[in-house]
């Protein structure tokens, strides 16, 4: 028999909502359930007017709902944090303040299937994204399934379905006694942000039980500029998401090595090719600190982990790749991998680049209709970036270093796929 106060608890956690926060609630308060439970709602120091709104709330349904106030801003992971310390219940979900349910049955459903299955630690299902301009799609296009189970063995072999926060529900298994120390250490570590999102919360469960995933849609995710998951590029997204997995891995015992090495590099490589897509493009800022952090995390996190490496690979540098679009270009190759590798990754061919080719034939004629020259002329322009795109990449670079031509800094030998995990 359960010692909690509460069935279930619904986790609010607000910042700057007033607009959309009344139908949140609205839609929780018109589930139909024959149970008891609490809305805690943790506002981050909102500065319009979503503080009076979860007053008047709090007011009229005092039995329902708990609300926390903040005197400053102290981001995601720790607001949700202050209601997991409050929690007092046997199943729990989380919804943001700017969505809502329009299935009035869905709290009834969940509880009812985790009770019915006890082996089950989350009940998920789909849901509409709704457009700023009011166009709705489906969040998850899963055609022809009904209903699936996934565990833990199928996240790490990138076979599991689930859903987000707005259509998930757990059991709780983790915070039944209380918020563990493991996960309180996460506040002011390197891996609190990236812990703050749906796949962490769902492979917290996925660690304890199985979760199913019923694909009919239970609520509407609005999908806008303002909302943390809709403000980042693709690279971004990729980048967050490979640093985030170390920080999984990291996490849950630094188990199965192998099988988050393969998901950190997919999601790694995906990174650096929407990076180079958008960087040759144009469409791109200058890339953040902190993103420059997590590329150096995971390119570190993979050398040390490549088991089958036979020589100790050097990191690629994404800040040093992205200096294409204002430094100096000298490719050294004039063959057919260079046309390769300056279509299939857009070098940019500038005013001021030129080729550079050890054989005295092709010295002083033109490649791509910019000039050839002998090796030296690299050591008379010391800013530039050389490209290596010639199969003899190896011994290039050795040439580069006996001949000090430039500093290895300055080298970006984007010919060696393996090396820099872009096969």
């Amino acid at each position: 028999m359960s010692t909690h106060k509460y069935k279930m608890t619904i986790i609010i956690p607000s910042y700057n909502n007033g607009q959309y926060i009344s139908q949140t609630f609205d839609s929780i308060l018109g589930q139909k359930v024959n149970f008891d439970y609490q809305i805690i709602v943790t506002d981050d120091c909102s500065r319009d007017n979503s503080v009076e709104i979860i007053a008047e709330y709090e007011k009229k349904y005092p039995e329902k709902f708990l609300a926390i106030y903040a005197k400053e801003n102290c981001k995601l992971f720790r607001n949700v944090l202050k209601a997991l310390e409050r929690m007092d219940s046997e199943y729990f979900c989380l919804i943001d303040p700017d969505d809502y349910w329009s299935d009035m049955d869905w709290l009834q459903k969940g509880v009812d299937f985790l009770e019915e299955h006890q082996d089950y630690t989350i009940y998920g299902a789909n849901e509409y994204k709704l457009f700023n301009d009011g166009t709705v799609e489906l969040r998850y296009h899963r055609p022809g399934i009904t209903s699936v189970t996934s565990t833990y063995d199928d996240f790490l072999m990138n076979k599991e379905l689930l859903s987000n926060t707005l259509a998930s529900i757990y059991r709780n298994v983790y915070f039944s006694n209380g918020v563990p120390e493991e996960y309180r250490q996460l506040v002011g570590s390197q891996f609190e942000q990236t812990s703050r999102a749906d796949t962490f919360r769902n492979l917290l469960h996925l660690k304890r039980g199985k979760a199913y995933f019923v694909n009919e849609c239970i609520g509407y995710y609005r999908y806008h500029g303002n909302g943390l998951a809709s403000a980042y590029s693709m690279y971004e997204k990729s980048m967050r998401a490979a640093f985030a997995y170390v920080g999984y891995y990291e996490f849950f015992g630094r188990e199965h090595v192998e099988r988050y090495f393969a998901l950190i590099k997919k999601l790694y490589i995906g990174a650096i090719k929407e990076y180079h897509l958008a960087l040759v493009s144009g469409d791109i800022p200058k890339l953040s600190e902190q993103y420059m952090q997590y590329a150096k995390t995971v390119t570190q996190w993979l050398q040390e982990h490549d088991m089958p490496s036979i020589y100790a690979r050097k990191p690629f540098s994404l800040k040093k790749y992205s200096e294409i679009v204002s430094k100096q270009i000298v490719i050294w190759g004039t063959g057919s991998a260079a046309y390769k590798i300056i279509e299939q990754y857009g070098i940019p061919i500038n005013e001021d680049t030129f080729f550079v080719d050890n054989n005295p034939a092709k010295q002083g004629k033109k490649f791509m209709e910019r000039e050839i020259k002998t090796p030296d002329a690299i050591r008379e322009n010391p800013e530039c970036l050389v490209i290596i795109a010639n199969s003899y990449n190896n011994q290039i670079i050795e040439q580069i270093k006996s001949e000090e031509l430039c500093e290895e800094d300055r080298i970006i030998n984007i010919y060696d796929y393996k090396e820099h995990w872009l096969e």
